[in-house]
């Protein structure tokens, strides 16, 4: 079963499309703080969770694109996977950078540190969920 998270978002002064996911969060092309928010991190780690436990990666083998929210997973998935993947004992943060600035993001550049910022607080909440279930002994 995938887990999607249909959400689009656009600036209202600039046009930019991007995830509002905290309150500290600007416009990532034009710095326009706005009141809308969106509980995106958690929603991206149930979603990530669920693939990795159904199929032992987070990318899956097929993955329907209909949202920003959607698209930004579908990024997320194959930096966490990176993660996964490097043994060079390197920081999340590190790789996701890395596998990032690899991308080419055209004329939406300013989503590359905005999708690291997600990446970074999904990681999180997915070490804070995997440390509470060890806490509790459940798997």
């Amino acid at each position: 079963m995938s887990y999607h998270v249909v959400y689009n978002h656009e600036c209202p002064k600039c046009g930019a499309y991007y995830i509002p996911f905290d309150q500290a969060v600007p416009c990532p092309r034009c710095g326009e703080v706005e009141s809308e928010r969106f509980d995106f991190i958690s929603e991206a780690a149930t979603s990530a969770s669920i693939n990795l436990m159904e199929g032992g990666h987070y990318v899956r083998g097929a993955w329907w694109v209909g949202s920003l929210g959607d698209h930004i997973l579908s990024i997320l998935f194959g930096v966490l996977d990176q993660h996964r993947e490097d043994t060079t004992g390197r920081l999340f943060s590190d790789v996701a950078a890395e596998a990032l600035a690899r991308m080419k993001w055209g004329d939406q550049v300013y989503l590359r540190d905005h999708v690291h910022a997600i990446a970074c607080r999904v990681r999180q909440h997915l070490d804070r969920d995997e440390a509470n279930s060890n806490a509790t002994g459940s798997t």
